[in-house]
C-alpha cells in the first residue's frame, strides 16, 4: 500500500479545489448502466495501474458522489481502486420525484437488485482477478448487508460505517400499519414523511451528521449549484421501507461468513447502537470498532478521529 497524507481542516478546500479536482479530470471515469427495470443508474470509477483490489461503495441517504471526493481519492493514491454507484433517486441517477428533493423507494429489495445488476453489469467484468472490497454507510450499511444475505462470494470482506442496522425512533408496528393504509389509500407513498423538510438552501451545520466544517460547506456547496445534489428529506414510502429493514437483517444475519468490520459513532443520532451488539452476536466474522467522539459520519469527523478511521480502513483492505 503507498502511503498516503490525510488532509487538516486549513488546507482541505484549497487542495480539493486544486489537486483533487486534477485527480478526479485525469483519472475519475463517469458511466450509466440500466438495472433490471430499464432505469438509468450513474456511477463512478478509477482503477490505478497494476491495483490489486478495488472498492466498491455503497452511500447513505441523500448522498452523491461529491460527498465522497476525499475518500476515493485516499483509496487511489493507496493504489486501490473504486466504484461508486450513486443509488436511485441520488445524485445523476435516475428514481427521482417531481419534487426532487424527496427520496422515494418502494422497497429495499430495489436497492438491493441495482447494486446486484451493478455488480454483475459493471464491476464483475473489470475485476475477475482482483479482490473485492464493500464499503458501505448508513443506510448504503443496509443495502449492502442484505445484498451480502442474497448473494454471497461477490465481497472478500466488508466495512460497515455506521450502517443502518437498526434505526432511532422507529413507530410502533400499529402505528406503521396505520400509516401505511393510509399511504395506499390516498396515494401517499410519494409524499414527504410528517417530520422532514425540502431543501432550502439553508446551512445545518451545528446539527449535522459531521463534525469537520469545511467538509460540510464543501459538500453544502454542491447541493447549492447543482438540483441532482439537493436530495433531502424522505418520503413515507422510503420510511415504511426502511422500517422494515432492522428485521430483514437479522433474519438473515447468520449467513454472513466474510470479514466485516463495523465502524460505530458514539454520537450518532440516527442509528440504535443495540443493533451492533445484536449483528456482533450474530456475525462471528464481524469486528466492532467504536469512534466514541464522533458523529454518524466518521469520515467528516474532527480531525484525529478522522485519520484514525481512514488508517484503519486502508489497513483492513490492505491486509490479505
Amino acid at each position: 500500500m503507498n502511503k498516503v497524507n490525510f488532509l487538516g481542516e486549513d488546507d482541505f478546500i484549497r487542495i480539493m479545489k486544486t489537486e483533487n479536482s486534477e485527480f478526479r479530470k485525469t483519472h475519475v471515469k463517469q458511466g450509466k448502466f440500466q438495472s433490471f427495470d430499464g432505469a438509468t443508474l450513474n456511477y463512478y470509477f478509477a482503477i490505478p495501474e497494476n491495483a490489486t483490489k478495488v472498492v466498491v461503495f455503497a452511500h447513505g441517504f441523500c448522498e452523491f458522489f461529491g460527498k465522497y471526493h476525499e475518500y476515493v481519492w485516499y483509496l487511489y493514491q493507496a493504489g486501490f481502486g473504486f466504484f461508486f454507484p450513486e443509488q436511485r433517486g441520488h445524485g445523476y441517477s435516475e428514481g427521482k420525484m417531481k419534487e426532487p428533493d424527496v427520496v422515494y423507494i418502494d422497497d429495499y429489495d430495489t436497492y438491493v437488485e441495482d447494486f446486484h445488476i451493478f455488480m454483475d453489469k459493471v464491476v464483475m467484468p473489470a475485476t475477475p482477478e482482483k479482490k473485492r472490497i464493500l464499503i458501505a454507510h448508513s443506510m448504503g450499511g443496509a443495502v449492502g448487508t442484505l445484498f451480502l444475505e442474497k448473494y454471497p462470494g461477490y465481497f472478500d470482506k466488508a466495512v460497515l460505517s455506521s450502517p443502518m442496522l437498526k434505526m432511532k425512533s422507529v413507530p410502533s408496528k400499529l402505528v406503521r400499519s396505520l400509516l401505511s393504509i393510509y399511504a395506499f389509500l390516498f396515494g401517499k407513498r410519494k409524499a414527504m414523511a410528517p417530520g422532514q423538510k425540502h431543501f432550502d438552501g439553508v446551512s445545518v451545520f451545528e446539527t449535522s451528521s459531521t463534525k469537520s466544517r469545511v467538509r460540510y460547506d464543501y459538500m453544502f456547496e454542491m447541493r447549492l449549484k447543482d438540483e441532482h445534489y439537493q436530495t433531502y428529506g424522505a418520503s413515507i414510502g422510503w420510511g415504511l421501507a426502511s422500517y422494515k429493514v432492522y428485521d430483514r437483517i437479522f433474519k438473515n444475519a447468520s449467513r454472513l461468513s466474510l470479514p466485516i468490520t463495523v465502524f460505530t459513532a458514539g454520537q450518532d443520532h440516527l442509528i440504535d447502537s443495540d443493533g451492533y451488539t445484536e449483528f456482533a452476536g450474530k456475525v462471528p466474522g464481524a469486528k466492532i470498532i467504536a469512534f466514541e467522539d464522533s458523529r454518524h459520519e466518521i469520515f467528516n469527523a474532527e480531525e484525529e478521529t478522522r485519520n484514525e478511521y481512514f488508517r484503519q480502513v486502508l489497513e483492513i483492505i490492505d491486509r490479505d
